[in-house]
């Protein structure tokens, strides 16, 4: 059992040693925004992933090509390269923050098996081979955070493979929370509901163009149904990967945070 004196006294020590942070996905969306804020603290090595290194590039030369900021190719649909990454990771790691995902739709009536594959593959499956690979290089006190989604809770007709993903990856949050807990490590997954990425906003053009609105409409029908009336901007689910990377979520773990949602999906 930690003692406060230790836990304290790690605390100090974890705030002088400069933290190594991995983010996948961290080339767009939540991942870019996230990468963004935390190399805005020197204290912070930020270590982002893609498939494309194109796409590495271009966030190098948006981010100034920060010494903080180290970027390597990884295709996260391939067993075979995350498990050779996490075998050549050798450094103490502070935060794993499993942001990648991809969205494919498939109704029941349609028949693609690869949607299936491929978005489990990137979804779910990484996210537990790196935390399989890379949990005993995690220091006491680090920190894992999952992104889920407000499909990670409920349902949404054609959405099978995403939703399935999703709630598999809270379900692996509360595991990991329960068999890391004993090092202090936490592990939390935030839930948002629609966020203006490229991404989303992807995917309001196909629906829309499937149901026959206009792009416009069906944007302000979806923001009408939400908390907020509008969608969640990145850098807002950066602030809440922030506050459960810090100190003060010490004694935060194995909740999955919704944010800014519709309670009545079609």
């Amino acid at each position: 059992m930690y003692t406060a004196a230790y836990i304290f006294g790690l605390a100090e020590v974890l705030s002088a040693m400069k933290k190594n942070i991995i983010i996948t996905g961290g080339t767009r969306g939540i991942g870019k925004s996230t990468a963004k804020m935390l190399l805005n603290d020197v204290g912070n090595n930020v270590y982002i992933c893609s498939r494309s290194n194109d796409d590495l590039k271009t966030v190098e030369d948006e981010f100034g090509n920060s010494e903080n900021l180290h970027t390597f190719v990884l295709d996260l649909s391939d067993k075979e390269a995350i498990k050779a990454f996490t075998d050549s990771w050798d450094q103490p790691l502070y935060g794993l923050i499993n942001s990648a995902g991809i969205c494919q739709t498939e109704f029941l009536s349609e028949d693609n098996p690869d949607v299936w594959e491929s978005v489990l593959k990137v979804n779910l499956t990484a996210p537990m081979l790196l935390v399989k690979g890379l949990h005993r290089r995690i220091v006491d006190w680090g920190r894992i955070i999952n992104i889920s989604s407000q499909l990670g809770k409920e349902g949404r007709s054609g959405y099978s493979a995403y939703c399935a993903s999703k709630f598999g990856l809270i379900g692996l949050t509360k595991t990991w929370a329960h068999e890391l807990g004993v090092r202090g490590i936490t592990v939390n997954a935030i839930c948002p509901g629609w966020v203006a990425t490229e991404m989303s906003l992807e995917d309001v053009a196909r629906i829309a163009k499937k149901m026959g609105y206009s792009y416009n409409d069906y944007y302000k029908k979806i923001c009408a149904q939400l908390e907020l009336k509008r969608f969640t901007e990145p850098q807002e689910v950066s602030n809440l990967i922030s506050f459960l990377l810090s100190e003060e979520a010490s004694g935060i773990t194995g909740r999955d945070w919704l944010m800014n949602v519709i309670w009545n999906q079609n």
